[in-house]
């Protein structure tokens, strides 16, 4: 199956790398740094593909601790600093074309194991399932939900306890053509995350956005928006917990957007506007300020490409929603095929995040955490055969922190063998 590496916006497709390098930077976690995501739609000529792999990885610092920490508490499970994991994984990505709409859905199932820490097994996946529709003149839409289920990251917390996060999100986008350049749209989603731990709980976190815009096309098909989204989040378990403060708020972002293609190997994606967050509790501290995000692709030439981005944003660990900072940061993703076989990719990424609160379990005397999130990733893939390949991997990590226990290094080497029918 050849993948789409860009501009095909019903089936976006992302390397196993460049994915990891989205989570590793939103959602940082023991598994979820380095996990794939279900893998992308076969494409009509081949709609439905069934796989199974197994990745070996040696983590050496599994609970993402300071140097020198060790986690010997006796009353926590945590057996060891290092460790190595055996992740198998099985999954399926089909595709229907019937007339005008496009149903896809991918899903894939993890039974993950630890040599030294054991209480830390468990069994968990993700899923994707689409709908992307047409119907009379000039009306088209999407319906979409996703899922994914993996342990929590160890960098947020220093609970040394199995905690499996279930986040969730699904919703709908309509789209109405005036005329052959301009366009509306309006839709909404809900996204949900759950906790397995019951100390965690209190992050447990619920979103309900609206979204609404105007969207100009110009004769070379480049795309220029104006689009107003509205979030109410919530954390219902905080808000039973006693003596718990619970982090509800309300954000509006008016943006601007613009996607252009200078060339047929050279687009350019840009979003910026204006973040109001209103929280309920006053003592959390609002924020308001520009936020805006910029994607560069670039194909030099043939089976040579690179994804640079830049990006200022308020942005929370998935795991750790009740948490949230502001982020400036930027990343180069260069991927490059020698061969039909052989695939090299590569990621770096550099993030200050500058914590808006305090958080309010601390005295007001303490400064606000600020974070230096420095990361590297490298993948070999090797695919002898169009049903079997073969994927060698490095990750690294590296967190300097104004808080010394939150500053950690970690390295990470895995290898895969993935089977394909």
């Amino acid at each position: 199956m050849t993948a789409v590496k860009h501009r095909n916006r019903g089936f976006a497709y992302r390397s196993p790398l460049q994915r990891g390098t989205i989570r590793g930077l939103c959602l940082t976690g023991a598994l979820l740094a380095y996990a794939q995501g279900a893998g992308a739609a076969p494409d009509a000529a081949d709609p439905f593909d069934f796989f199974v792999s197994d990745r070996y990885l040696y983590d050496d610092n599994l609970f993402r601790v300071h140097d020198g920490v060790v986690p010997t508490d006796p009353n926590t499970p945590a057996k060891s600093r290092d460790d190595s994991i055996n992740r198998l994984s099985a999954g399926i990505a089909a595709r229907m074309d019937a007339a005008r709409q496009v149903f896809a859905l991918n899903l894939r199932a993890d039974d993950v194991r630890y040599q030294r820490n054991d209480d830390l097994d468990y069994t968990g996946g993700s899923g994707t399932l689409l709908w992307n529709w047409k119907l009379g003149h000039g009306w088209s839409g999407r319906v979409q939900g996703r899922y994914d289920r993996a342990l929590a990251s160890f960098a947020n917390y220093e609970l040394f306890v199995r905690d499996i996060v279930d986040v969730a999100s699904y919703g709908a986008q309509l789209h109405y053509d005036i005329g052959s350049r301009w366009g509306v749209y309006a839709g909404g989603n809900i996204a949900t995350a759950q906790h397995s731990a019951e100390i965690r709980k209190v992050n447990e976190f619920r979103s309900e956005t609206g979204r609404g815009g105007l969207e100009y096309t110009t004769p070379s098909g480049n795309v220029f928006g104006l689009g107003y989204d509205f979030t109410d989040a919530t954390f219902p378990a905080a808000q039973r917990t006693p003596g718990a403060v619970a982090p509800n708020y309300q954000d509006t972002l008016p943006a601007l957007s613009m996607s252009y293609a200078f060339t047929v190997k050279t687009s350019l994606y840009v979003r910026a506007g204006y973040l109001s967050r209103d929280y309920d509790d006053p003592i959390l501290g609002d924020f308001s300020g520009d936020v805006w995000n910029v994607n560069l692709h670039w194909e030099p030439r043939a089976k040579l490409y690179f994804d640079v981005k830049a990006w200022h944003e308020l942005k929370a660990y998935a795991d750790a929603e009740s948490d949230y900072f502001v982020a400036n940061g930027g990343s180069i993703t260069p991927t490059w095929e020698p061969t039909e076989t052989i695939k090299i990719a590569a990621a770096f990424s550099k993030e200050r995040q500058a914590y808006i609160g305090i958080g309010p379990l601390l005295p007001e005397e303490i400064s606000r955490r600020k974070d230096d999130v420095d990361a590297a990733q490298l993948s070999i893939e090797y695919t002898p055969r169009n049903f079997v390949s073969l994927e060698l991997g490095y990750n690294w990590v590296s967190r300097d922190s104004n808080r010394d226990l939150r500053a950690f290094d970690d390295n990470l080497a895995y290898a895969q063998l993935k089977f394909t029918l």
